[in-house]
């Protein structure tokens, strides 16, 4: 314990020394080793507590695993605009996303943060009008200066993506609607380059038109792209889940008196000659099967695109979700097989092109295990005991293998703590401490100290401090205080809390306390 002390004293000190920014790599140099993504979804982009769709807090474990499983990036979607008070972000959730943050970062992951958007109402993403919402621009200039601030001293692991899947609330982009997106982006990419440090030469990211390739390249040619006042530091984002009926339609649908009834595909490039219809090449509209749909031949083909309307003009991409609901209870048996084998092949069909192309693909997580419902888009356990295990082994082994990984095998992995540039390189002033425990813990977990020797450690169900602690809720509402102490400790109680994250600070110090 007394070496944790010294360590962590000497990173408070380091947090108080003014940084020197770095030039960072150009954002070609950044992609070339980002390898393959995993994103945390359902749970920092859920409004009010990440907690809420069933998935717990990111643990250090679970990055720890991402990274074992032969990811080298991972995709954090998050909420911003349910944690404000008085038109700003919370200083509490910005804590609690550094707390995330920070367990990528230390897992040696390259690691994507941005505003997402579709739980808060769609406050940016479902309004691209045919003009400037100056609310919304006030709103995006605000948020990413607070959230550039609170990085700038991170290295170019660290990138921004200025929004998720942006799109008008029409069906169809008219240029006045690619001007109004491409402002949006210019206010972000203003924001963070005024905030000085790192972030002056930082990876920037942004979207295409619903993170749509067909739309993306018709309308948002890289001549409507925003200005950068430093070259070569701007990434571009796409999703990929075709065909849709095979990725995540969870019934059919009619769309429409013209259109032909949309059936679900189940079989991927492993087609079933008795159930056409089921196959992710059937074409609805001539009734038969389109090779393409269901093979190698359509990723190939749309992520030629994206090379070459992006990548040989400087912009490298990223596919930044990808993934495909295991359709169960749906199937079963030998049916619920030939799903998987195809579903198999669909992840590395979609991998290999990416990679063919120069592209980056992030798999999408949604943490649901279970085979109740419709939507089963989990890959590494988060929802139950042991945390971090590959689900879906067969799916991780196919795509390791375009990486020429190998097959999956867990050996652990070493922390690297150089991620802060200037001072020490670790985590700077507001560091985030874990603690992940019962409410019936009888040990100390961590203890913190800086260089002004105040002390902050959790025993049990007891917070101690050499000053004031007041514990937040995510949404930085005060849940309770104790008053400073005039000798000794100060100490605060956790009995009578709801199960749920915290946020504890003592004079600057910062832990996140978890009651289970």
């Amino acid at each position: 314990m007394k070496h944790i002390l010294a360590k962590t004293a000497l990173f408070a000190l380091a947090g108080t020394l003014s940084a020197t920014a770095a030039t960072l790599p150009t954002a070609k140099e950044v992609q070339a080793k980002m390898g393959m993504g995993f994103n945390i979804g359902n749970s920092m982009e859920v409004p009010n507590n990440p907690t809420l769709w069933g998935n717990p807090y990111p643990t250090q474990a679970l990055l720890d695993s991402v990274k074992a499983a032969g990811f080298n990036t991972v995709r954090i979607p998050c909420a911003w605009d349910s944690h404000t008070s008085g038109g700003k972000v919370t200083e509490t959730w910005l804590d609690s996303v550094k707390t995330v943050v920070d367990y990528a970062m230390r897992a040696g992951l390259y690691t994507i943060l941005n505003i997402h958007h579709e739980g808060e109402g769609g406050w940016f993403q479902s309004n691209i009008g045919t003009s400037v919402n100056q609310t919304i621009d006030n709103k995006m200039k605000t948020y990413w200066t607070q959230i550039a601030n609170k990085f700038k001293d991170y290295n170019e692991r660290l990138m921004f993506a200025g929004a998720n899947e942006p799109g008008p609330n029409v069906n169809t982009w008219t240029p006045q609607h690619v001007s109004t997106l491409m402002h949006y982006y210019q206010t972000f990419i203003d924001a963070v380059r005024s905030t000085g440090g790192n972030n002056e030469t930082r990876t920037l990211i942004i979207q295409g038109l619903n993170t749509d390739i067909d739309k993306s390249v018709a309308n948002a040619p890289v001549s409507t792209f925003p200005k950068d006042n430093v070259e070569g530091r701007l990434m571009f984002e796409v999703h990929y889940y075709d065909p849709y009926q095979y990725t995540l339609m969870t019934s059919q649908q009619d769309w429409g008196a013209s259109e032909p009834i949309q059936p679900q595909y189940y079989y991927g490039d492993y087609t079933k000659a008795g159930e056409p219809k089921r196959n992710a090449g059937y074409n609805a509209w001539a009734g038969s099967v389109d090779s393409k749909l269901g093979s190698i031949v359509h990723p190939q083909e749309q992520f030629a695109k994206m090379k070459t309307n992006y990548v040989d003009k400087g912009y490298p991409v990223i596919v930044g979700e990808f993934g495909a609901n295991v359709r169960s209870p749906e199937l079963n048996g030998s049916d619920l097989n030939l799903h998987k084998q195809g579903r198999v092949q669909w992840h590395k069909d979609v991998v290999s092109a990416a990679k063919q192309y120069g592209l980056t693909p992030i798999l999408w997580d949604m943490g649901n295990e279970s085979d109740s419902g419709y939507d089963n888009m989990a890959y590494i356990r988060r929802q139950s005991s042991p945390v971090g295990k590959v689900l879906e082994t067969d799916v991780i082994n196919a795509m390791r293998s375009v990486y020429n990984l190998g097959n999956y095998n867990n050996t652990g992995i070493t922390h690297v703590e150089d991620y802060i540039t200037g001072g020490s390189g670790e985590p700077t002033s507001s560091s985030s401490e874990t603690i992940s425990s019962s409410s019936n813990a009888t040990t100390s977990i961590h203890t913190i100290a800086n260089a002004s020797n105040v002390k902050f450690f959790r025993n049990a169900n007891t917070l101690y401090g050499t000053n004031q602690i007041s514990l937040f809720d995510l949404n930085g509402n005060l849940v309770r205080t104790s008053a400073k102490a005039s000798t000794g400790y100060t100490e605060m109680q956790l009995q009578g809390l709801h199960q749920g994250s915290y946020i504890a600070r003592c004079q600057g110090k910062v832990m996140l306390v978890q009651i289970r």
